[in-house]
């Protein structure tokens, strides 16, 4: 078995806009195979000492090892918060015929 060269990110923004916005830019760039705009959220969080109530949106990206520094430096400069929720893990596995078609993505 390969091992996969795949990366998940979750982050959240503020309007399914702007998330759809930085999906199809990042996407665009080659900079990540896949965007998915998911559910609409509320979260709480701590902020300058209180508790924060907000909506957002849950964004999912697909990303190849080999672009991950570039994709999460573009979507900093896009992301609309000062402290974006970047959070990403390796993939352990993955069907083969969907990282063959990831690897080819951008050429």
């Amino acid at each position: 078995m390969s091992q996969p060269s795949l990366r998940i990110l979750e982050t959240t923004f503020p309007d399914r806009t702007q998330a759809e916005k930085a999906a199809r830019l990042l996407v665009d760039a080659g900079l990540a195979v896949c965007g998915q705009v998911g559910a609409d959220l509320v979260s709480f969080y701590q902020w300058d000492g209180s508790v924060r109530q907000d909506s957002e949106v849950a964004v999912t990206f697909k990303v190849l090892d080999e672009r991950f520094d570039l994709f999460v430096g573009e979507l900093k400069l896009l992301h609309p918060y000062d402290i974006p929720q970047l959070i990403a893990w390796r993939v352990e596995w993955a069907n083969t015929a969907y990282l063959d078609w990831a690897r080819g993505q951008g050429k």
